[in-house]
């Protein structure tokens, strides 16, 4: 972009008149106009102050790179780090601030001095607590970076930054601006806002949901792990991982069967008969008495309780254990156990029980 279009378009941007930035400057309006008219150029001398009341840098004003590479950020927040270690934290911010000056624009740059100069005074009270609003001032200059991954960082300081400081209908506004599924730590910042309001039972609520999310994604990446140990010929870490796993949901108050599920898994690839049917029993004799819904526990007290739980969790054993009996006959790794009497025996029962009808 050309001098005089960055020049106009910074000042619309700020909602100033050419007779305003002029006055800023000790010039007249006309030179202004010739300026964003390409007519003239403004002296060299002025470039900073014009930069500056334009909220920008010299290097953007005059078209050149406004933001300083990955690298050279790198190595100056390496700096500043030294800096406020070995001569204490107002030369660190002088520095920074010498820093942000030259490049007033670069989101990166800011998300990154703020939190550093968070982190510099996070072990004082009372230098905290006066920086807090300069430190909450550059992650406001980030988060309105174009850079999405810059933005979300700065936003999610801010929740905290607007949380401590009492803002929370700021904060909350923030937090809802910030996508789930990209941001983890979404429902941690959420739960913590309620809190600092006192809202316990919300609280509670988004923590146990994020909770159970959080339990279900674990289970599939056990499940995953002990195929993977035994692809690689480790059925002891197998064994381990899932019976590991079966503990975790035996604490935390969840059925049975998922925790059997994931020791069948390691037998069944392990092709151990007598510990498979051992297993297959464990599941039928689960299934027969249907544990009281996860609302039931203490880990899950907020989470919404669904009408006639304890009739749905038995149908809903039933459809599993009907579905298991399905897969006995079609599953290729169940395919060994074809013919052995005691699994015999185990699927004439169960489908008599589970399967009828």
């Amino acid at each position: 972009m050309k001098l005089s279009e960055t020049i106009r378009s910074r000042r619309g941007a700020l909602g100033l008149t050419q007779e305003q930035l002029a006055d800023t400057l000790g010039v007249t309006a006309a030179a202004v106009s010739k300026w964003e008219n390409d007519l003239s150029l403004p002296d060299m001398a002025l470039l900073p102050a014009l930069a500056r009341r334009l909220e920008t840098d010299p290097n953007t004003l005059l078209g050149f790179s406004a933001e300083p590479t990955r690298s050279e950020i790198a190595e100056f927040l390496n700096l500043l780090c030294d800096t406020g270690r070995q001569k204490g934290f107002d030369a660190a911010l002088a520095l920074a601030r010498r820093k942000l000056q030259e490049y007033p624009a670069s989101g990166l740059l800011l998300v990154n001095a703020a939190t550093a100069l968070d982190g510099l005074c996070a072990t004082d009270p009372a230098l905290r607590s006066r920086m807090l609003p300069e430190i909450t001032s550059l992650y406001e200059k980030a988060a309105a970076s174009p850079d999405e991954t810059v933005a979300r960082q700065a936003k999610t300081m801010l929740v905290l930054r607007y949380r401590d400081a009492g803002r929370y209908a700021e904060a909350q506004a923030l937090l809802s601006e910030l996508p789930g599924p990209v941001m983890p730590g979404k429902e941690q910042l959420q739960a913590g806002l309620y809190c600092s309001q006192g809202r316990w039972a919300e609280a509670g609520q988004v923590t146990e949901s994020w909770l159970a999310l959080t339990v279900s994604a674990l289970v599939q990446a056990l499940a995953t792990l002990v195929e993977v140990a035994l692809a690689e010929q480790r059925p002891a870490d197998a064994d381990a991982i899932a019976a590991a796993g079966r503990q975790m949901l035996a604490l935390l108050g969840y059925p049975g069967l998922t925790g059997i599920h994931l020791e069948l898994v390691a037998a069944l690839k392990q092709q151990d008969a007598p510990r498979a049917v051992a297993l297959l029993r464990q599941l039928s004799d689960a299934a027969r008495r249907p544990e009281p819904p996860l609302q039931a526990q203490p880990f899950f007290r907020h989470l919404p309780a669904k009408p006639d739980s304890k009739g749905q969790t038995a149908e809903l054993y039933r459809a599993m254990m009907a579905e298991l009996i399905r897969q006995a006959g079609a599953d290729p790794d169940m395919a060994f156990l074809q013919g052995d009497p005691a699994f015999d025996r185990w699927l004439a029962e169960a489908k008599a029980e589970f399967a009828a009808g």
